[in-house]
């Protein structure tokens, strides 16, 4: 193994430890809806509870048909490497639409932004605040590498 191998080995298991507070597993917006505590286990073995106020208002600001698509929580990935301030969202096409939706990014309607889409999403510094502000039981930041 030469250096360079073993330094990518060492920051990958420093990653690793570091993003023992991401979920092990999501759940749609509606599965947790009926739950009385909100809730699902971390990667490091924790239960991370989700405020129910918080899914309410975040459902009420979505189509319907995105409840049964949207996953919580949310994980934005802080990626140095797409500049300054930016957040890769590790989730699907419904996440980002839904996310875009809420702050004010798209107006139109999914399959619209599917046509558009041509990269994923990147999430900048502001709209995180934002997300984190209004939806702070539902958001987890990670730390990610590039590829």
């Amino acid at each position: 193994m030469d250096r360079d191998s073993l330094f990518d080995a060492m920051l990958q298991n420093e990653l690793r430890k570091l993003n023992t507070h991401l979920p092990k597993n999501r759940k749609t917006i509606r599965t947790l809806l009926t739950e009385t505590e909100p809730s699902t286990l971390t990667v490091g073995g924790d239960k991370a509870i989700m405020k129910k106020s918080e899914i309410e208002a975040l459902s009420a600001e979505l189509p319907d048909e995105l409840r049964d698509r949207v996953k919580l929580p949310i994980v934005l990935l802080r990626r140095r490497e797409l500049g300054p301030g930016a957040f890769a969202l590790l989730g699907d096409e419904y996440e980002e639409y839904a996310f875009s939706k809420v702050l004010g990014d798209y107006a139109g309607t999914f399959t619209e932004f599917q046509r558009t889409r041509d990269s994923p999403t990147v999430f900048y510094k502001p709209q995180v605040s934002e997300l984190t502000r209004r939806f702070h039981s539902l958001i987890v930041i990670g730390f990610g590498l590039s590829d």
